[in-house]
């Protein structure tokens, strides 16, 4: 993607100004893209003093303000520090709402009383947030990226690059198809693909693809520690701890979600629960011809699935990089790639014999960027796959 900055005004179908609520993984991977790709003006509200202080140290932000509880705007006589941060609303074309769902409803009433721009929100679930708006100024957005890390520190100007943007516009809207296509523009500006849903299939899509992987992830990951009496930990390396990746991620985050998903979930987790038994039915009966047929068609599915763009769980590629120990092997390969704009999502270092070097173990973005970091660690003479 092209990294030129476009100047808003000699683009009319952009926002001249945004406000983002929250300042976490997504919200913050929002105005980083948006700083990145635009000179948008980008206000900033978070609960966190640090997170402000670097945002405008990092020039992400042109303002920035403390994020109160909505019921701090709800209020005749409005507490004067709140009330400068919510005036910081004024005059901005979009509002995205990045915090947890079941806070969307009231932040809505919050920055309508401040704001007569667009309002949307980036949560997981829609159905259930959307019912409880009543502003006509509402759309449900869901930008289908994400991570197992949280937080501003983890918010990247790419996270969002080549997702599906998910927009779910209310039945009784007032957004004009100008303002639709200014919000759309600024989706593509970042690199994601808009596309409008109905709320409800939203809800049974991203439960089955999304919400329903973080529960078996767990899962897997909890029977495995209530059955580790030693050698499990020894042993769950490799495709046990990447099938597993996503239990790491935000455990308070991942309740409410649920919760707030529980009406599309619990449907899709009998579903769940029945393939299981049959699977353990087949088992028990040896019917190998059910079983292969249970692979088979899995098998047939996931290979159905296109290899570009992003999708609601992150998708890393793991490449390992065999080393031998010597000082200075280790800066020498992230030099390498840091040089070469391939980030490296995470890290690990597995030994292999003692004073014979180890494997490091890599995790990249995406698979073009492993693609590109394996041939460039063979030309420097490194064995990796």
């Amino acid at each position: 993607m092209n990294s030129q900055k476009i100047n808003h005004s000699t683009q009319p179908d952009l926002p001249r100004r945004i406000a983002i609520l929250g300042l976490g993984l997504i919200g913050g991977s929002l105005a980083k893209m948006v700083r990145h790709h635009s000179d948008i003006e980008i206000v900033g509200f978070d609960r966190k003093p640090p997170v402000l202080d670097d945002a405008l140290s990092s020039r992400v932000l042109t303002a920035a303000g403390k994020l109160y509880p909505a019921e701090s705007a709800l209020v005749d006589n409005l507490d004067p520090d709140a009330q400068a941060s919510w005036q910081l609303l004024d005059g901005c074309d979009f509002v995205f709402i990045c915090t947890p769902a079941s806070t969307v409803p009231d932040y809505v009433k919050a920055v309508s009383r401040f704001c007569s721009g667009v309002i949307t929100d980036v949560s997981s679930v829609k159905q259930s947030v959307m019912e409880k708006i009543d502003s006509p100024r509402f759309i449900g957005g869901h930008p289908m990226a994400g991570s197992e890390k949280h937080g501003w520190s983890s918010a990247t100007d790419s996270l969002l690059e080549n997702a599906v943007y998910v927009l779910c516009p209310q039945p009784e809207s007032t957004v004009t198809i100008s303002e639709v296509t200014r919000l759309e523009n600024l989706i593509v500006l970042i690199g994601a693909s808009p596309i409008t849903l109905d709320p409800h299939k939203h809800d049974r899509v991203v439960a089955t693809i999304s919400h329903l992987p973080h529960v078996a992830a767990a899962a897997l990951a909890l029977q495995a520690a209530q059955s580790d009496d030693g050698p499990f930990s020894k042993l769950a390396a490799g495709g046990f701890r990447d099938i597993t990746r996503i239990a790491s991620s935000d455990p308070r985050l991942w309740a409410g979600i649920s919760q707030e998903s529980a009406r599309e979930l619990l449907p899709i987790l009998e579903e769940y629960i029945e393939l299981i038994k049959a699977f353990r039915d087949d088992l028990a009966a040896g019917d190998m011809k059910a079983l292969e047929r249970f692979f088979f068609q899995a098998a047939q599915y996931r290979n159905s699935l296109p290899v570009d763009g992003r999708g609601a769980l992150s998708a890393m590629s793991p490449l390992n990089v065999y080393i031998s120990d010597h000082p200075g092997v280790l800066g020498h390969v992230t030099t390498l790639l840091g040089e070469n704009n391939i980030n490296i999502s995470n890290i690990r270092i597995s030994e292999l014999r003692t004073y014979e070097g180890g494997c490091l173990q890599l995790l990249l973005p995406d698979s073009a960027q492993a693609v590109k970091a394996a041939w460039l660690l063979r030309e420097a003479g490194y064995e990796c796959d």
